[in-house]
């Protein structure tokens, strides 16, 4: 989820949940600083996918896949506090998807995980937040543009390669293949750029039922 909210919430937000912090809230799990210098030296070139013997040729994730996708799932995890303030900008979104809100929906794949594979780790780096997860006052959302674009803008040939990238990981990691990867592109570029022309904050998260 990707929305716009207003500057001044987006400001206040982190101050008005810090008492619901606790001890060890943003203690990362074990290996995590291993497995975050494994993506940025090179991981995200290794074999995530192979396809399958036989004549269905599936696609099947290899280990390094899983490993991915557990590192991600690791980056966020939730807490009181940011549970709270997720719960609080939801309320502050657009009722309806449209230029200033984004909702990616699927089953068992992690769409932020697909994105980020797609983009790979030096453009996903550009991006804003923790992977997938930010919260930006309107001089923060201004600030971040130029990055948002250069990693999102791709040439046709770089574009391909995210496209399939993103389907694959869809198609093997979840059971929804005919999700529209360009849409994990697009969709968020457009809330930050409709953002930042009206003067207003943005906030991105996953949520899980």
């Amino acid at each position: 989820m990707v929305g716009v909210i207003p500057d001044a919430e987006a400001r206040e937000l982190p101050n008005r949940y810090v008492p619901l912090i606790q001890p060890g809230d943003w203690d990362k799990p074990r290996n995590f600083s291993q497995a975050l210098a494994w993506w940025l030296n090179g991981g995200d070139g290794e074999t995530f996918f192979q396809r399958s013997k036989g004549p269905s040729r599936t696609l099947v994730p290899t280990s390094v896949a899983h490993r991915f996708a557990d590192f991600i799932e690791d980056a966020n995890v939730s807490t009181a506090a940011t549970d709270a303030m997720q719960d609080a900008s939801m309320t502050l979104m657009p009722e309806a998807v449209g230029a200033g809100l984004f909702v990616a929906t699927a089953r068992k794949a992690n769409p932020v995980a697909a994105l980020y594979y797609g983009l790979g780790a030096q453009r996903s780096a550009m991006l804003p937040g923790w992977f997938g997860n930010f919260l930006l006052s309107a001089d923060e959302v201004r600030a971040a543009l130029p990055r948002v674009e250069e990693a999102l803008i791709m040439s046709d040939a770089q574009r391909g390669t995210a496209l399939s990238r993103i389907a694959d990981w869809m198609t093997a990691m979840g059971d929804t293949p005919d999700d529209d990867a360009a849409e994990l592109i697009d969709a968020p570029l457009q809330v930050i750029r409709y953002a930042a022309e009206a003067g207003s904050g943005a906030a991105a998260f996953s949520r899980w039922y």
